[in-house]
């Protein structure tokens, strides 16, 4: 790059926050990116080298005939354009946060004596949606199933670290699963329902290890749902209701930068 651009130009870039894109000798969009110094960032491309850098970069080198960039007010604001540039131009060489639909709602349907819980990618009518949450919370959901059905109780029950979305709904008694407990969980405003859960854990002292350690896992995706799933997104909101899987990219865009 070097090369092909020259030193007088990279010294020319602004030392500000901003989005850059890279294109080929056709034209066509191969990269966008995000910097704090457009300078810094666009001049450390000069030196990738195929020991030191994936293959993907030094593919994307060779490639690029043109830069352009758009100078941001701050860094933030620099992650958030990069964000919805990706949505909307999915360039060939990014991959992260170009599709935020790996994102998932999780639902809470209730009868006079059952509540049903499910995960879906979208909401649908006819049930309370919370989130949209990242992907992890798909094992939350599980573990919620897992411990609320009391699976963990019953001799030789299936169990599998991983779990599709395949089984995506469960239903269990009004009394084995508090609903105002259940809503508190699920939008961050009190982990009431996970100390529940964390008290019936001792009932399963006296049975083998390899059910007691299955047991401490689920506490443990239930509690990381908690601190960084349906908590940080009312931290996020101020408050509760559900957002688009594109506002929550953007906010974890910002909360990780």
């Amino acid at each position: 790059m070097l090369e092909r651009f020259g030193p007088a130009y990279f010294r020319s870039l602004p030392d500000r926050p901003g989005v850059y894109f890279f294109y080929d000798g056709a034209g066509r969009l191969l990269y966008v990116g995000k910097a704090k110094s457009l300078r810094m960032r666009l001049g450390s491309y000069r030196y990738a080298h195929p020991d030191r850098n994936s293959r993907k970069t030094w593919r994307l080198v060779h490639a690029v005939c043109e830069i352009r960039w758009e100078v941001c007010p701050d860094h933030a604001a620099a992650l958030l354009r990069e964000n919805r540039l990706l949505r909307e131009l999915r360039p060939p060489f990014n991959r992260a946060q170009v599709w935020p639909w790996s994102a998932v709602y999780l639902g809470v349907r209730v009868t006079e004596h059952e509540v049903a819980v499910r995960v879906r990618r979208m909401q649908e009518s006819g049930w309370e949606w919370f989130g949209a949450f990242p992907a992890f919370a798909i094992r939350a959901f599980h573990a919620l199933r897992r411990l609320s059905t009391g699976v963990h109780g019953e001799a030789n029950a299936p169990y599998r670290q991983v779990e599709s979305v395949a089984r995506r709904d469960f239903v269990v008694c009004r009394g084995r699963l508090p609903v105002a407990e259940l809503r508190a969980f699920l939008n961050g405003e009190s982990a009431a329902l996970l100390e529940g859960f964390e008290r019936e854990a001792a009932a399963y002292g006296g049975r083998d290890l390899a059910c007691q350690n299955r047991v401490l896992n689920d506490l443990v995706w239930l509690e990381q749902f908690y601190s960084q799933g349906s908590g940080r997104l009312r931290r996020m909101t101020g408050g509760g209701g559900t957002v688009s899987p594109e506002e929550m990219s953007d906010w974890l865009a910002v909360l990780h930068a």
